[in-house]
């Protein structure tokens, strides 16, 4: 008999009842309350902007898709302002330094790999395949069996072993602005370190050409479909909570 689900429930209620009615949220509370509430409407709008534009390339996807990671990421200034020396997550800069070659984003609730210059597999010049051929459309290129298995295997990067390719969603919020972004690479290298003004792969398969997949471009933020045999960049990420 299958019972997790009343135990869940009954576990929930306990605890709401646990809780006085009357008990104001706590700063961070509130904090995590928003972040869940804008992340949906986030994801929400990027789905929407793809729906409309599946079947027929939309000239203007740019764009929305831009406005939809723009209005997010401007949430941040606003809930550090209602945070207001509280010490919820929420009351500090949104992009962490954690000092073992990752980035914390306290926006997004991913961590991030910080790129290096010394030949090591988190070095910004190496290059990796989405697909192994240009017919495949399998996860079978270099970066699913070189790059997240180096990541993921031993004692696994920065004690983690659930890195893993971006969304696009996930990919732009880490743009210092959107498309068309004025500043190459379009990124705070400071923060995550240097940075091929190139393309870099997401997770997403491009549902309009099966053999094709989306990247971003950090030269300007462009977001596109290429060809999953193609050579371009990549940086990992995980939920970190």
């Amino acid at each position: 008999m299958r019972t997790s689900g009343v135990v869940i429930v009954t576990t929930l209620v306990t605890l709401a009842l646990a809780v006085p009615s009357w008990a104001a949220p706590t700063p961070e509370q509130r904090c995590q309350q928003v972040r869940y509430t804008e992340a949906g409407k986030y994801g929400a709008c990027h789905q929407k902007e793809f729906a409309k534009a599946y079947g027929a390339r939309s000239h203007d996807l740019q764009f929305k898709l831009a406005r939809c990671t723009t209005k997010y990421t401007g949430k941040w200034p606003r809930l550090r302002a209602q945070a207001g020396g509280t010490g919820a997550t929420c009351d500090r800069d949104r992009f962490e330094d954690n000092g073992d070659g990752t980035v914390t984003d306290w926006l997004t609730g991913l961590q991030w790999e910080k790129k290096t210059d010394d030949a090591s597999v988190h070095d910004k010049d190496n290059l990796y395949s989405w697909s192994a051929t240009q017919v495949s459309t399998a996860a079978d290129g270099t970066a699913f069996t070189s790059f997240l298995p180096a990541l993921n295997s031993g004692g696994c990067f920065a004690g983690q072993c659930d890195w893993r390719l971006p969304t696009i969603a996930e990919l732009m919020t880490i743009l210092l602005a959107t498309y068309p972004c004025a500043t190459s690479p379009c990124i705070d290298e400071a923060v995550f370190g240097p940075t091929v003004a190139d393309n870099y792969w997401t997770s997403n398969s491009d549902a309009n050409r099966p053999i094709g997949v989306w990247a971003v471009r950090f030269e300007d933020g462009y977001v596109g479909g290429w060809d999953k045999d193609n050579g371009y960049y990549v940086r990992a990420v995980r939920f970190l909570w």
